[in-house]
């Protein structure tokens, strides 16, 4: 007798007497004593000769034609996919570049400006600065290189939206068809 009750595969197996001798046997046994399995191999038997009676027709003639179509327009569709990855990659790279280019010189422009010394002595004399908190961060706000914190933030946006892309025209895909 079998321990668990029957998988769907092996209900199917069962029915398209497909299993050997032995485990026909042991399923056998089990059905007996489970009625569960007994119900499902049952259900399965009837959808089994329900799907057998319908009648058979044949497909359109074109039906062949329509699938071939689709299915070059979808590998077409893939192979211009996977022709801009060598495009991508190198904005991507250059991108990369870029972007350490302009963080290089934001590093600059905060040492140039004093912002961040004037952070250091902000934090390490909060209670100094205390009474004059509003003012203090006014003065960091002012001395910020605005223009290379944006040039900044979009080159590192578009590393990400480049390197987004490259990923997604790298990982395989399979043709969908709607």
């Amino acid at each position: 007798m079998l321990a668990n009750h029957m998988t769907s595969a092996e209900i199917n197996r069962y029915l398209e007497h497909e299993l050997d001798q032995n485990r026909c046997a042991e399923m056998d046994t089990h059905l007996t004593a489970c009625p569960a399995c007994r119900a499902r191999v049952e259900r399965a038997a009837r959808l089994d000769r329900a799907l057998r009676a319908l009648p058979r027709t044949q497909p359109p003639s074109e039906l062949a034609a329509r699938i071939g179509a689709t299915i070059e327009a979808r590998v077409k569709q893939e192979q211009a996919r996977r022709a801009r990855v060598p495009v991508i990659a190198v904005a991507t790279f250059f991108s990369i570049l870029l972007a350490l280019w302009f963080c290089f010189e934001l590093n600059l422009a905060f040492q140039m400006s004093g912002v961040s010394d004037f952070w250091a002595m902000f934090i390490s004399y909060s209670d100094v600065l205390s009474t004059d908190s509003l003012d203090a961060l006014l003065a960091v706000l002012e001395a910020l290189p605005l223009s290379e914190i944006v040039l900044t933030s979009c080159a590192l946006l578009t590393v990400g939206v480049l390197a987004q892309q490259l990923i997604e025209s790298l990982r395989p895909r399979a043709l969908q068809f709607k």
